[in-house]
């Protein structure tokens, strides 16, 4: 694969709390006073259950953007066409669960997920190909469907195994993170918009419930991201030169 065409493309993470959030108009004053400490928030939405953060992400990609959505036991926070690293990302979740935690005082994170998504380049200039010729050696064999194909896909689903048999990160093995299993499902796609790049999706998800811990929902989207940066990314490196 063109390595250093690897580009992200968007951070997901979704968090399952106990107890469940009060949605009041004191809760919600000090949810928009602790939330503004550090972010600089665009647009926000305040309904029965259901709570809305966002911010577009100055210069650059037009569609870059930060959310945050908050319901009574569950929280969403992403950055859509990510403008930063993946340390000032979850620089930035953090402190968004820091702003919750103090408001709500969650005691129980009951599961939580990690989905990121990347683009790169395809060896040979066109990811249809790539994934149709070279992976699936598919060829001439989808003649029989008559019709042009545009985007070609592999999806994989990964059950949870034991936690020696996972990749994570050496933080994350410190905070426990790394010691629970996880289940994910993996795409990687053509890229519709520009049939040259490859669309890798890691969709991670720990559900076994623990403490609430920042360090352990932080460390989860680390271990995510090096699984999409890492396996994910080697797996189609082995395709690079075409089948002799």
């Amino acid at each position: 694969m063109i390595q250093n065409s690897l580009k992200t493309r968007g951070y997901h993470v979704g968090v399952r709390f106990a107890p469940v959030a009060v949605f009041d108009k004191a809760h919600r004053q000090e949810f928009q006073n602790k939330l503004s400490q550090g972010f600089d928030w665009r647009r926000q939405e305040f309904a029965d259950k259901t709570w809305v953060l966002s911010a577009p992400q100055g210069e650059g990609d037009p569609r870059s953007h930060v959310k945050l959505t908050l319901q009574p036991d569950q929280l969403n926070f992403e950055e859509i066409f990510p403008l930063s690293t993946l340390d000032l990302f979850v620089d930035s979740l953090r402190l968004a669960l820091e702003g919750v935690a103090d408001v709500f005082g969650p005691r129980v994170l009951l599961g939580s997920g990690a989905m990121i998504r990347l683009t790169l380049e395809a060896v040979g200039g066109d990811a249809r190909f790539f994934l149709g010729n070279r992976c699936l050696h598919l060829e001439d064999r989808l003649r029989p469907i008559g019709r042009p194909v545009h985007a070609v896909g592999l999806k994989f689903v990964l059950p949870p195994v034991p936690a020696e048999g996972q990749t994570a990160t050496p933080a994350a093995a410190a905070v426990g993170a790394g010691q629970q299993p996880w289940q994910a499902t993996v795409k990687i796609e053509s890229l519709i918009e520009d049939v040259r790049q490859l669309f890798v999706e890691v969709d991670a998800v720990w559900g076994t419930p623990c403490a609430w811990s920042l360090d352990a929902i932080a460390e989860r989207v680390r271990t995510a991201s090096a699984f999409a940066a890492g396996p994910v990314v080697a797996f189609l490196s082995q395709y690079a030169e075409p089948a002799g």
